[in-house]
């Protein structure tokens, strides 16, 4: 009776963190693969800003050296390493399930650009980014 007991408060203590995640915005923390798998993005949160850096690289090297972010289009950034560089910045939590404010950077581009996040039914992130009248969803998942 006491481990029947002992489950079902764990189980109602892990439902409480979770919905307790979600009406703070945490959901969006954590490691997530982007949608061409060839990273890894790490969302972390200080005060009530959200960011994101990448983590990992399925290629992080080139010819024995570090992975740069050669296509910035600021010449003088070009030497940045790509892991560890901060791709989403600048997001809060909004009332509705959304985070909005903030900018994805590309480093196949070189740009930033405006982006909302939000997070699918079925558990994805879907990073929304709008390049003038041309908006884009990418998909990454855990």
């Amino acid at each position: 009776m006491r481990t029947l007991l002992r489950t079902a408060l764990l189980g109602l203590c892990m439902n409480v963190s979770v919905l307790f995640a979600a009406a703070s915005g945490d959901e969006i923390l954590g490691t997530w693969v982007t949608d061409s798998g060839e990273s890894k993005v790490e969302i972390v949160k200080n005060g009530q800003i959200y960011a994101g850096k990448i983590v990992s690289l399925r290629e992080p090297e080139r010819d024995g050296k570090p992975v740069h972010d050669a296509n910035n289009k600021n010449a003088g950034l070009r030497e940045r390493p790509l892991l560890g560089l901060e791709i989403l910045s600048g997001f809060k939590h909004t009332s509705n399930g959304l985070w909005t404010g903030g900018t994805a950077y590309s480093p196949r581009k070189g740009e930033s650009y405006p982006a909302e996040l939000s997070v699918t039914k079925d558990n994805q992130l879907d990073v929304k980014v709008k390049d003038g009248i041309i908006t884009k969803h990418v998909f990454w998942t855990r």
